[in-house]
């Protein structure tokens, strides 16, 4: 848990980063269950009423459904119900019609909680962001008659939650959420250097086709980019990218404190030469993540720990569903 504090000459000290009342440090499953008041009016909402878990996304599977998809020649076996006549008698041959089903588009999203989110100068840390624009996108998923699961990592252990439907699916990754969370914060044990590797891999053996994977995280960790393409097996991809403003611009001009629980070091931010190199890992970073979520087709989304995460998630949201909307806080 990384902290910064500026120094004399200027007093008073000034708490930047994490400890201060500003920031809140664990998500709780009474805020994460409020979020479902946001989603409303068909963010991810089936549009018509079927039973079961039809869904609201189109599959490239045709056959007998609920929707005309197209015309095409006879061929032996096709329903005899489903011939176009006015097609045939024009043509002078036989062509039957062919019906796309709506089915459920699975939401599996990854969830970091490791040791590079546990930071924020603004409204809440960057874990707690990250689990709120999960749950957001749970609660979306059960407006949508999708499934919704995951892998939850904490930076010492993950937690696999399978796909379910309904509340049942978004409790359960709340749950998860709010228990992993509470582990590393009473945990004291080294983190496994494998253990996010783990949970990626998790969350690629769960990927099905049709499945849309959301992955949110700062992606600081070592290797964080390089296991993405492996989940381009399901049918959509989409990045988080959960930054904090002071990782991409420097506070006031000053001298700093930076400690993070074990080692302390002076940061000098009082000439320009440093000003102006400060937020460059954050800059490679991202480019490097830009780069491979074109790679992969990827949807890639910067959120910050001061956005409110339901505006910014529009920009996921609404491509699939125009009509979806957020209700305002």
């Amino acid at each position: 848990m990384s902290r910064i504090t500026r120094t004399a000459p200027q007093p008073p000290a000034q708490t930047l980063a994490p400890g201060g009342a500003e920031a809140s440090n664990m998500p709780l499953a009474r805020d994460l269950i409020a979020l479902r008041t946001r989603v409303v009016d068909g963010a991810w909402r089936r549009t018509d009423a079927k039973a079961g878990l039809a869904g609201a996304h189109r599959t490239a599977f045709t056959g007998r459904g609920m929707e005309f998809a197209e015309v095409r020649a006879y061929r032996p076996g096709d329903d005899l119900r489903n011939v176009d006549w006015r097609h045939t008698a024009r043509r002078g041959r036989p062509f039957t019609k062919l019906f796309q089903d709506e089915r459920e588009h699975p939401v599996l999203v990854f969830v970091d909680l490791g040791p590079t989110m546990q930071f924020g100068s603004r409204v809440a840390f960057k874990s707690v962001i990250a689990a709120r624009a999960a749950a957001l996108l749970a609660w979306a998923a059960v407006e949508a008659g999708d499934r919704i699961g995951g892998v939850v990592w904490n930076g010492r252990t993950h937690r696999e939650i399978p796909p379910r439907g309904r509340e049942t699916g978004a409790l359960a990754l709340i749950r998860a959420l709010t228990s992993s969370a509470a582990a590393y914060a009473t945990s004291d044990r080294p983190a496994p250097s494998a253990s996010r590797e783990g949970a990626m891999l998790a969350l690629a053996r769960a990927l099905r086709p049709g499945t849309h994977a959301v992955l949110i995280s700062d992606f600081q960790a070592p290797g964080a980019c390089s296991n993405i393409s492996r989940l381009r097996a399901g049918s959509g991809l989409s990045l988080i990218q959960v930054f904090d403003p002071l990782e991409s611009t420097p506070p006031p001009a000053g001298v700093y404190r930076v400690a993070d629980g074990d080692t302390e070091q002076t940061l000098d931010l009082r000439g320009d030469a440093a000003r102006a190199v400060y937020g460059e890992p954050f800059r490679r970073r991202s480019a490097q993540l830009a780069a491979t979520a074109r790679h992969c087709g990827a949807t890639l989304i910067q959120l910050a720990t001061n956005d409110d995460p339901a505006d910014v998630l529009r920009a996921l949201i609404a491509p699939l569903h125009p009509r979806a909307q957020w209700r305002a806080p």
